[in-house]
């Protein structure tokens, strides 16, 4: 599929991806998750953060989405993935953050600034990043003794030092996620 195809369509996000080892931790928590609400757990290779949502554009604006990204001079920065839940409206497992790191909210920001600025839209909810974990989980099970609804027994925590822009194409099968562009932060991370 050609970037000049006129009239189709890419589903995109930016996103953070985490390295395979990380992947491999959070891969092998919702295992253990699935034993008790059961669902479809998410693939290794597609865990990720999203951090801007943009949905469905015509393919021959990808190259304006590519360019919006260009020139963001962020440091780049940890994160936690520290604490586990369930939504119950969505049947979501996930696991999300207990604090949300100024660097995250920056990035965040300056991104969904740069692609309102423009002209697409953007996913207009709260910024709550999270990985989901299990897809069609059954929610109602969690309760105290069950682990989603305690703190992971380690946080899953890695360095950021690049953000993604990702086409997904969804299927009977589940999300096929396609890293179409890759932005590095600077190196030097901010000293607390």
């Amino acid at each position: 599929m050609s970037l000049d195809s006129r009239g189709e369509k890419a589903r995109v996000f930016f996103a953070l991806w985490p390295d395979a080892a990380n992947a491999a931790r959070m891969h092998a928590i919702a295992q253990q998750w699935h034993r008790n609400f059961g669902g479809r757990v998410t693939r290794e290779d597609t865990l990720h953060a999203t951090l801007v949502f943009i949905g469905d554009i015509a393919l021959d604006r990808l190259p304006s989405l590519l360019a919006v990204a260009e020139g963001i001079q962020t440091p780049s920065f940890d994160i936690d993935f520290d604490a586990g839940g369930c939504w119950k409206h969505n049947r979501i497992a996930y696991l999300g953050m207990r604090q949300l790191p100024e660097a995250l909210q920056n990035l965040h920001f300056e991104l969904a600034a740069r692609v309102g600025a423009a002209g697409f839209e953007i996913e207009k909810r709260p910024f709550s990043p999270h990985i989901t974990l299990i897809r069609k989980a059954a929610c109602g099970n969690a309760t105290m003794e069950n682990p989603i609804n305690k703190n992971p027994a380690e946080p899953v925590t890695w360095t950021v030092r690049d953000f993604v822009l990702v086409k997904s194409r969804i299927s009977a099968n589940g999300s096929r996620y396609e890293q179409i562009g890759r932005w590095p932060l600077l190196e030097d991370k901010p000293t607390s």
